[in-house]
């Protein structure tokens, strides 16, 4: 079975037997994904299960089209396939951080070589690799939206106590 066809398998069965699961919804209303793989069933499937879980998502099947994306409108997280046909997908996510640096990044891959493993430390907030279960893509998607939450709002501490630290100085 292909590597398509072995997510889609696994998936496939994993969203039948969700019927019962507790989506959360009310929790996730109003958090963007941005989807992006190469290959249309993967984006659909993707698009399915989160939508189901209350984001609004929106996929692109290249990296123009999700840089355009990302400048365009703003997204809380990005998923993207770093090997993509006919591009880069290592370049993809530090085009996505450098036009949206509120974005976090979850890479997805079939191969988790060494580079990607460092770039994924380094610039991104998740790693799944293919094929992934519904629920390490789950939990992956809300440990990413998570930990930016946390950073932004270290971010704004460190700036308040800057702001605070300066304006105490000119005192």
């Amino acid at each position: 079975m292909g590597r398509v066809g072995a997510l889609w398998h696994l998936t496939v069965g994993e969203t039948e037997h969700m019927e019962g699961h507790d989506f959360r919804a009310a929790d996730e209303a109003g958090r963007r994904i941005l989807v992006v793989d190469d290959e249309q069933i993967i984006l659909d499937l993707l698009k399915r299960v989160l939508s189901r879980e209350g984001y609004k998502v929106s996929t692109a099947l290249c990296s123009d089209d999700a840089v355009i994306e990302v400048c365009n409108r703003t997204y809380d997280l990005a998923i993207t396939d770093v090997d993509l046909y006919r591009s880069d997908g290592h370049e993809l996510m530090t085009a996505i951080g450098q036009a949206s640096p509120d974005t976090a990044i979850v890479i997805m891959t079939t191969n988790a070589e060494d580079r990607t493993v460092r770039f994924a430390r380094e610039y991104a907030q998740g790693l799944l690799e293919k094929p992934f279960a519904l629920d390490e893509l789950l939990t992956t998607v809300r440990t990413a939206l998570e930990s930016r939450v946390e950073d932004a709002q270290r971010s704004e501490a460190s700036s308040s106590l800057s702001s605070r630290l300066q304006a105490g100085v000119q005192a």
